[in-house]
């Protein structure tokens, strides 16, 4: 086996991984690189046509990937739910239950007595539902912060952290805090401007609000 082989190889591999990511940009960004990829490898081996349709398809990743970028145009918009027991948010809870309970293991819909929610639209869509209560007079304690998968790229939880005060009746709140009960979530909750906050308890984080 030569080397032009092995990069036809790692081109396929790249393309088969890029189709089992739940992320979208992922997706396009391992797509990308197997395309391009594999147009060099049909050059080489003069199969033209391998070149001109990965071309193509790299062509079409960077122009989604550049959408995606932030600062690009995209509507975004919180929607007050005023009960749990609204049939659409049990639906979703129902319907992400699985994933919900990787990153919130703890998250019981029984223990919430005074809920803050709230649903992200992207674009029209339903990609998020943020769960507050308030739990001192300044405080909102965040029991669920979820994204579905194919839009966690950060976009969705700087808008929530940035218009949160238009759709939820909190006036005094100058804080938010969230307990990070596994890894991803705790990585996740740097991300998005928390830090821990010892003196709130073991994995217990803050941010302004």
């Amino acid at each position: 086996m030569n080397w032009i082989d092995v990069l036809g190889y790692a081109a396929s591999v790249l393309v088969a991984i890029s189709l089992t990511m739940s992320s979208l940009a992922r997706l396009r960004a391992l797509n990308l690189v197997g395309a391009v990829l594999f147009a060099g490898y049909g050059w080489l081996v003069d199969a033209y046509p391998v070149l001109v349709v990965n071309g193509f398809i790299a062509v079409v990743n960077v122009v989604y990937l550049a959408k995606m970028q932030p600062g690009r145009s995209e509507a975004f918009e919180l929607l007050a739910i005023r009960r749990l027991d609204n049939g659409y948010v049990r639906r979703f809870l129902d319907f992400h239950r699985a994933d919900i309970e990787r990153f919130f293991p703890e998250f019981r819909v029984g223990d919430i007595t005074n809920p803050r929610i709230v649903l992200i639209l992207r674009d029209m869509l339903p990609v998020g539902l943020v769960i507050c209560e308030p739990d001192a007079e300044d405080t909102l304690m965040v029991r669920l912060d979820y994204v579905i998968p194919a839009y966690r790229d950060f976009r969705c939880a700087q808008y929530f952290y940035r218009s949160w005060s238009a759709v939820v009746d909190c006036p005094r709140t100058r804080r938010f805090v969230a307990r990070g009960g596994v890894e991803r979530h705790r990585s996740y909750l740097t991300r998005v401007g928390f830090a821990p906050d010892p003196k709130l308890g073991t994995d217990m984080y803050a941010r302004a609000a």
